[in-house]
């Protein structure tokens, strides 16, 4: 018989959003909960959502519109430590990407870690 693997806990939060609801904490979220935050942000014309299991470990983004006209979402991943900080090889990606890699995330957050494409933060 096979031991059951610990369900993660995760925390959501969001914040800095310019529509309602603004900011908020849940814990213990659904994956649902996951969908409808990271989803709402696509509203926003700001704001940003991380979903964390620990301190120093988290997936996040933000809505950025830098001044040349291009905007999206980046997206960030902490795995452990600052030396293990990490953000997508493409400066800017659509909603669908960000849900489904934050969807991906509260799944196997060790999967989404090990996927190429991410590149090291100097911070």
């Amino acid at each position: 018989m096979q031991a059951k693997s610990p369900q993660r806990r995760y925390s959501l939060q969001w914040a800095d959003f310019d529509i309602e609801p603004v900011d908020g904490v849940v814990d213990g979220p659904t994956l649902e909960d996951v969908r409808a935050i990271t989803r709402h942000l696509a509203q926003a014309t700001e704001g940003f959502v991380i979903l964390s299991l620990e301190d120093e470990r988290y997936i996040q983004t933000t809505f950025s519109e830098p001044g040349d006209g291009e905007a999206g979402f980046q997206l960030e991943l902490r795995d452990g430590s600052a030396e293990r900080h990490f953000e997508l090889d493409e400066d800017f990606v659509d909603i669908a990407t960000v849900v489904e890699t934050f969807e991906a995330y509260f799944a196997d957050p060790a999967g989404v870690a090990a996927r190429p494409g991410w590149r090291l933060m100097k911070l």
